[in-house]
């Protein structure tokens, strides 16, 4: 029996099939149409986890935004899937489905920026292209590798640290390389089992939703009488329905109840521009002259000589904007700490490189810079490479800097304006030549942007929708402290304001 190597105990939960096959219905994934559909092809007749009442506890934000939209209302919710090449398998498109069709009214953004082949110590240098910046409300993470040696845990930290966003993680499915019973079957295993102790760990750390995924696989193998194979297309990645099985397991967590505590009003806290007025004495919101005209739930700033102020602690500004009905709208100057957000250095940060030569993996893992970016889109060409792609020499031209210097991928490379930096070791062009056997040629360029976290200028939006806030980031990726935000009417038209959203790291 497969419960021998997994469960312990083989017994098979048959009580709950009628149930389960209702809630698989209800979510939308296929269940058998007769008791004699052949197993190994469709079944889905997933069985109750322990304590699943519990499940959601760890993303109430994310479920409260998706499950309280209305038509009326419609709350603004972003989702993104990483990892390596499980994570960019057909099972996150299932749930994207699922997710859209039980919540018809939530503004849904959903990305994938998965790498097949990275495990946590690559996805950690890309991280800071991919994830941060992104900043979803809700990350669901899934990576193999990086338990020992500390990126698992500094991938994960480091949401904590740089965004408000919930997380769910997952500990791995089960592969199959090998016949079942062999020692190299029971090594693979017990290290799987081992990185499932540690997810465990780091899930309770850093306040994750934790899928068992490994668990519950078993059980379902369990409960099937299945070898670990039928699930997947070779040792490790998933067949259609190994997808099926992995978004039911996934797609469950997304649950929504009032009797969970709450707990993130101090991460993403709203700060009502017409409360000034409403409570009669100085609130978090003042304004240095003349009150703003209040018109509804919403404040409108006119003269530059009054400027909307409040100190806060965080990381990321965004402006709720309101109508100013029959009004022609102007704009207003921000500043962070008396100076622009674009001075500040983490506002913004380069999008991820493009692909090596032959391959969908990027060409360079994580570019930095030292000081202040400009807007603009990078060039890295190759302008002399050796057989094996061992060595090779290269120029970066921006497209407003210019020409910027050359280097070689022997050493640390700092472009003259000092705004690109590349470390030896986040090259993939050599490790990738000799995987895909794919010659590399002279001339091969690796191209990336600016991606801009900020605005010097607020720009109102029209509200032609009342169930859409008008929402814009005006500064993101701020050292997470105090700071002092101002807005400040540029005297061209009406300003209308309803409230102030702060993000703020739970991690200094």
């Amino acid at each position: 029996m497969y419960g021998k190597f997994f469960t312990g105990t083989g017994v098979i939960r048959r009580f709950a099939v009628l149930f389960c096959c209702a809630v698989c219905t209800a979510a939308g994934f296929d269940v058998p149409k007769a008791a004699g559909d052949d197993p190994a092809k469709a079944p889905l007749v997933v069985s109750p986890a322990e304590h699943e009442e519990l499940f959601g506890a760890r993303i109430q934000r994310t479920m409260t935004l998706l499950a309280t939209s209305t038509e009326s209302c419609r709350n603004p919710v972003k989702i993104l899937f990483y990892g390596q090449s499980i994570t960019e398998q057909n099972w996150t498109e299932m749930v994207t489905d699922e997710l859209r069709n039980r919540f018809p009214y939530a503004d849904i953004t959903i990305e994938n920026r998965a790498i097949g082949g990275f495990t946590a110590p690559a996805l950690v240098r890309t991280s800071v292209h991919d994830l941060y910046p992104f900043y979803p409300d809700l990350t669901v993470f899934h990576v193999y590798g990086g338990e020992t040696t500390g990126e698992l845990e500094r991938i994960i930290s480091n949401i904590r640290r740089y965004t408000t966003s919930e997380i769910l993680v997952s500990t791995h499915h089960i592969a199959q390389f090998h016949d079942l019973g062999t020692a190299e079957y029971l090594k693979r295993h017990r290290q799987d089992d081992e990185s499932a102790q540690v997810m465990r760990y780091l899930a309770q750390k850093y306040d994750c939703e934790l899928v068992e995924i490994r668990g519950e696989w078993a059980r379902y193998l369990d409960d099937n009488g299945l070898e670990p194979r039928v699930l997947l297309q070779d040792g490790i990645h998933l067949n259609d329905q190994g997808n099926r099985l992995m978004a039911a397991l996934v797609a469950r967590h997304f649950r929504y109840t009032t009797l969970f505590h709450g707990g993130w009003a101090g991460m993403v806290r709203t700060y009502e521009a017409c409360r000034l007025s409403d409570e009669g004495k100085h609130d978090e919101i003042v304004f240095t002259g003349e009150p703003w005209k209040m018109n509804s739930n919403t404040v409108i700033g006119y003269s530059p000589d009054s400027a909307l102020r409040l100190e806060f602690d965080g990381n990321r500004v965004d402006i709720i904007g309101g109508p100013a009905p029959g009004e022609m709208l102007g704009s207003a100057r921000i500043l962070i700490d008396g100076t622009a957000p674009s001075n500040f250095p983490g506002t913004r940060e380069f999008t991820r490189p493009s692909k090596a030569y032959g391959t969908w993996m990027p060409a360079i893992r994580r570019i930095d810079h030292r000081g202040k970016l400009v807007d603009q889109d990078w060039t890295l060409k190759i302008t002399s490479i050796t057989d094996d792609a061992g060595e090779f020499a290269f120029e970066v031209t921006g497209s407003v800097t210019g020409y910027d210097g050359s280097g070689t991928n022997a050493e640390l490379f700092v472009s003259d304006s000092g705004q690109v930096l590349i470390d030896p070791r986040d090259f993939m062009i050599t490790w990738v030549q000799g995987y895909f056997k794919k010659k590399c040629p002279a001339g091969f360029e690796v191209t990336w942007g600016v991606q801009t976290l900020c605005t010097d200028i607020y720009k109102p939006r029209p509200v032609e929708d009342d169930s859409r806030p008008a929402i814009v980031t005006v500064a993101q990726g701020l050292p997470n402290g105090r700071h002092l935000l101002e807005i400040v009417p540029e005297g061209d038209g009406a300003v209308p304001i309803r409230a102030v959203k702060i993000h703020t790291p739970p991690l200094r």
